[in-house]
C-alpha cells in the first residue's frame, strides 16, 4: 500500500471508518464516484478487500482497504499511519458502531460498557487527532461523525450504546467550536431509523439520483431521500444508504458561509427505535 502512495490524488484522501455492506460502502462508492482517493477501515479486512476491489472497478478509482479496530489505541494509530502515508486526509467520516444487544442496567457487565464507549466516542477522539493537524495546516477539511437515535435518548436497555453516542455528539460539538473557525468542516448525523440495503443497482442511477438531490438541495429542498423513496412511490421503514451517502456528500461540498453542524435523517415510514 505505502508504495501506491504517490499515485493517489492531489485533491486529498478520504478516510472512512467503520465500513460495512451498508452505509460505510455506500459512502465510500460516492466519493469515489466523485475522484476522491479513498481508505475505508474495518475490523474484517477479507471482506473489506471485497468491497474495495469492487468499488474500484465500478468507479475507477483508487480505493484502499486497511485493517482498524477502534476499541484499540495501538491499532488506530498503526492504521492511520498507513492512511497518511497516502497523503493529505481531507474528509474523516467516523462511523465505527459496536452492535449491542438489549440488556439489564442490573446485568451490563464493565466490559461491555467500555467496549462500547470505546468503539463510539474513544475511537472517535484517536481517529479525529490524526488528521486534523493537517487540516488545520491547509486551512480545510471535513469530519463527520454517524450517530444513531441513541444520541439524543436515552433508551431503556441500551446504556452502553446511548452513553457512547452521547459522547460522541458532545465531541462533535466542541471539535466544530474550536476548528470551524480555522477551516476544518465538523457534522455530526443522527440517523433516527435503520439502514437498508441500497435500492440502486446501478452506478448510473446513482449519479442520476445524486444529481437529482443536489439541484434540489441547492434549490433549499434538502430532501437526500426523496430520490429514492418517496419518489418512487415505495414507503419503507428502513434508509437507502445510497441517498444517506448523499448527504455526506452535500455536507462536504456545503459553503462555509452556513455550515451544517448536525443534521437528521429518517425513513419515509419511521418505526421508533
Amino acid at each position: 500500500m505505502r508504495s501506491m502512495a504517490s499515485s493517489a490524488a492531489s485533491k486529498g484522501i478520504v478516510a472512512i471508518v467503520g465500513v460495512g455492506p451498508k452505509l460505510g460502502r455506500s459512502v465510500a462508492r460516492k466519493f469515489a464516484h466523485e475522484g476522491y482517493t479513498v481508505a475505508i477501515l474495518a475490523r474484517d479486512l477479507g471482506r473489506l478487500s471485497r468491497f474495495a476491489d469492487e468499488i474500484a472497478r465500478e468507479e475507477k478509482a483508487q480505493v484502499f482497504a486497511i485493517r482498524i479496530d477502534c476499541s484499540d489505541t495501538r491499532s488506530i494509530r498503526e492504521a492511520f499511519e498507513g492512511v497518511l502515508s497516502l497523503g493529505f486526509v481531507e474528509i474523516l467520516v467516523y462511523n465505527a458502531y459496536q452492535p449491542v444487544p438489549a440488556t439489564s442496567f442490573a446485568d451490563l457487565r464493565l466490559d461491555a460498557f467500555e467496549k462500547s464507549l470505546a468503539v463510539s466516542a474513544v475511537g472517535a477522539f484517536h481517529c479525529a487527532q490524526q488528521v486534523l493537524t493537517g487540516m488545520v495546516e491547509r486551512g480545510r477539511g471535513t469530519i463527520l461523525f454517524t450517530g444513531c437515535s441513541a444520541s439524543l435518548n436515552g433508551i431503556a436497555g441500551f446504556s452502553e450504546l446511548c452513553c457512547g453516542k452521547f459522547a460522541l455528539r458532545a465531541l462533535s460539538q466542541c471539535l466544530a467550536r474550536e476548528f470551524q473557525p480555522l477551516g476544518v468542516h465538523v457534522a455530526h448525523i443522527v440517523l433516527d431509523g435503520l439502514v437498508g440495503p441500497p435500492r440502486g443497482p446501478s452506478t448510473a442511477q446513482r449519479a442520476l439520483v445524486g444529481e437529482q438531490q443536489q439541484q434540489s438541495f441547492s434549490a433549499g429542498g434538502g430532501d437526500h431521500g426523496s430520490g429514492s423513496t418517496v419518489a418512487s412511490g415505495t414507503n419503507s421503514t428502513a434508509m437507502d444508504p445510497d441517498a444517506v451517502a448523499q448527504t455526506y456528500w452535500h455536507l462536504h461540498v456545503q459553503d462555509r458561509a452556513a455550515w451544517t453542524q448536525e443534521i437528521d435523517l429518517r425513513p419515509t415510514d419511521l418505526q421508533l427505535f
